[in-house]
Protein backbone atom coordinates (compact mmCIF):
# COMPACT_ATOMS: atom_id res chain seq x y z
CA UNK A 1 0.00 0.00 0.00
CA UNK A 2 2.84 2.40 0.84
CA UNK A 3 4.41 1.73 -2.58
CA UNK A 4 1.16 2.64 -4.33
CA UNK A 5 0.89 5.91 -2.42
CA UNK A 6 4.53 6.80 -3.15
CA UNK A 7 4.02 6.08 -6.87
CA UNK A 8 0.83 8.15 -6.89
CA UNK A 9 2.60 11.10 -5.24
CA UNK A 10 5.51 10.85 -7.70
CA UNK A 11 3.13 10.77 -10.66
CA UNK A 12 1.17 13.75 -9.35
CA UNK A 13 4.36 15.79 -8.84
CA UNK A 14 5.55 14.89 -12.33
CA UNK A 15 2.16 15.92 -13.77
CA UNK A 16 2.29 19.18 -11.84
CA UNK A 17 5.73 19.99 -13.20
CA UNK A 18 4.60 19.30 -16.80
CA UNK A 19 1.65 21.64 -16.25
CA UNK A 20 3.98 24.27 -14.81
CA UNK A 21 6.26 23.95 -17.83
CA UNK A 22 3.30 24.22 -20.22
CA UNK A 23 1.96 27.25 -18.36
CA UNK A 24 5.34 28.99 -18.62
CA UNK A 25 5.61 28.17 -22.32
CA UNK A 26 2.12 29.55 -23.01
CA UNK A 27 2.86 32.68 -20.97
CA UNK A 28 6.10 33.24 -22.92
CA UNK A 29 4.36 32.69 -26.26
CA UNK A 30 1.55 35.08 -25.37
CA UNK A 31 3.95 37.79 -24.19
CA UNK A 32 5.95 37.41 -27.42
CA UNK A 33 2.84 37.73 -29.61
CA UNK A 34 1.26 40.57 -27.60
CA UNK A 35 4.20 42.41 -25.97
CA UNK A 36 2.28 45.61 -25.20
CA UNK A 37 -1.04 44.21 -23.98
CA UNK A 38 -1.45 44.17 -20.20
CA UNK A 39 -4.33 41.66 -20.45
CA UNK A 40 -4.67 39.08 -23.20
CA UNK A 41 -8.09 37.58 -23.98
CA UNK A 42 -7.95 33.91 -24.95
CA UNK A 43 -10.27 31.05 -25.71
CA UNK A 44 -9.57 27.34 -26.07
CA UNK A 45 -11.67 24.42 -27.26
CA UNK A 46 -9.93 22.20 -24.67
CA UNK A 47 -11.24 22.38 -21.09
CA UNK A 48 -7.91 21.36 -19.50
CA UNK A 49 -5.98 23.97 -21.52
CA UNK A 50 -8.56 26.61 -20.59
CA UNK A 51 -7.94 25.84 -16.91
CA UNK A 52 -4.17 26.00 -17.47
CA UNK A 53 -4.36 29.29 -19.42
CA UNK A 54 -6.63 30.80 -16.76
CA UNK A 55 -3.80 30.31 -14.23
CA UNK A 56 -1.60 32.79 -16.12
CA UNK A 57 -2.05 36.13 -14.33
CA UNK A 58 -2.40 38.36 -17.41
CA UNK A 59 -4.78 36.02 -19.28
CA UNK A 60 -8.53 36.55 -19.40
CA UNK A 61 -10.75 33.73 -20.66
CA UNK A 62 -13.46 34.88 -23.05
CA UNK A 63 -15.56 33.77 -26.01
CA UNK A 64 -13.90 32.88 -29.34
CA UNK A 65 -15.38 35.98 -30.96
CA UNK A 66 -13.89 38.35 -28.35
CA UNK A 67 -10.55 36.58 -27.90
CA UNK A 68 -7.26 38.11 -29.03
CA UNK A 69 -6.08 34.57 -29.76
CA UNK A 70 -7.71 31.14 -29.79
CA UNK A 71 -6.02 27.87 -28.92
CA UNK A 72 -7.40 24.96 -30.92
CA UNK A 73 -6.92 21.26 -30.17
CA UNK A 74 -9.86 19.79 -32.10
CA UNK A 75 -10.31 20.15 -35.85
CA UNK A 76 -14.05 20.95 -35.94
CA UNK A 77 -13.41 24.23 -34.09
CA UNK A 78 -11.29 25.81 -36.85
CA UNK A 79 -13.79 26.17 -39.72
CA UNK A 80 -16.23 28.00 -37.41
CA UNK A 81 -13.74 30.77 -36.57
CA UNK A 82 -13.57 34.09 -38.42
CA UNK A 83 -10.77 34.29 -41.02
CA UNK A 84 -9.16 37.24 -39.24
CA UNK A 85 -8.85 35.43 -35.90
CA UNK A 86 -5.35 34.61 -34.60
CA UNK A 87 -5.23 30.84 -34.17
CA UNK A 88 -2.60 28.76 -32.36
CA UNK A 89 -2.94 24.97 -32.52
CA UNK A 90 -2.01 22.11 -30.22
CA UNK A 91 -0.93 19.44 -32.71
CA UNK A 92 1.36 19.07 -35.69
CA UNK A 93 -1.44 17.56 -37.79
CA UNK A 94 -3.61 20.66 -37.27
CA UNK A 95 -0.63 22.88 -38.04
CA UNK A 96 -0.07 21.11 -41.35
CA UNK A 97 -3.75 20.95 -42.31
CA UNK A 98 -4.49 24.62 -41.53
CA UNK A 99 -1.09 26.10 -42.38
CA UNK A 100 -2.79 28.95 -44.27
CA UNK A 101 -4.83 30.01 -41.23
CA UNK A 102 -2.78 29.43 -38.07
CA UNK A 103 0.19 31.42 -36.81
CA UNK A 104 1.79 28.43 -35.10
CA UNK A 105 1.53 25.56 -32.72
CA UNK A 106 2.74 24.12 -29.46
CA UNK A 107 2.62 20.39 -28.87
CA UNK A 108 4.52 17.58 -27.17
CA UNK A 109 6.39 15.10 -29.35
CA UNK A 110 8.45 12.23 -27.95
CA UNK A 111 8.25 13.80 -24.50
CA UNK A 112 9.61 17.16 -25.64
CA UNK A 113 7.84 20.47 -26.21
CA UNK A 114 7.77 21.68 -29.82
CA UNK A 115 6.98 25.25 -30.81
CA UNK A 116 6.54 26.31 -34.42
CA UNK A 117 5.55 29.69 -35.83
CA UNK A 118 4.65 30.10 -39.50
CA UNK A 119 6.42 33.11 -40.99
CA UNK A 120 3.83 33.85 -43.70
CA UNK A 121 0.98 34.00 -41.19
CA UNK A 122 2.95 36.03 -38.66
CA UNK A 123 3.42 38.64 -41.41
CA UNK A 124 -0.26 38.44 -42.38
CA UNK A 125 -1.22 39.37 -38.79
CA UNK A 126 1.65 41.90 -38.43
CA UNK A 127 3.17 39.94 -35.56
CA UNK A 128 6.85 40.60 -34.87
CA UNK A 129 8.35 38.12 -32.43
CA UNK A 130 11.44 38.89 -30.34
CA UNK A 131 14.77 37.63 -31.77
CA UNK A 132 14.93 34.73 -29.29
CA UNK A 133 11.98 33.19 -31.18
CA UNK A 134 13.77 33.14 -34.55
CA UNK A 135 14.68 29.49 -34.14
CA UNK A 136 10.97 28.60 -33.93
CA UNK A 137 9.94 30.37 -37.13
CA UNK A 138 9.54 28.24 -40.26
CA UNK A 139 8.39 28.82 -43.83
CA UNK A 140 6.13 25.73 -43.87
CA UNK A 141 5.39 22.94 -41.43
Amino acid sequence: MKKIIILLVLNLSLFASVNDIEKEIYATILRAIFPNKPTISVWSDNKNKTILLHQIPFVQITSPQKADIVFIYHEPSIPTLPLKKIIFVGSYSLLKKYKNRVIGGFFWQKGRPNIIFLEKNLKKFHIHLPPEFDKYIEDTP
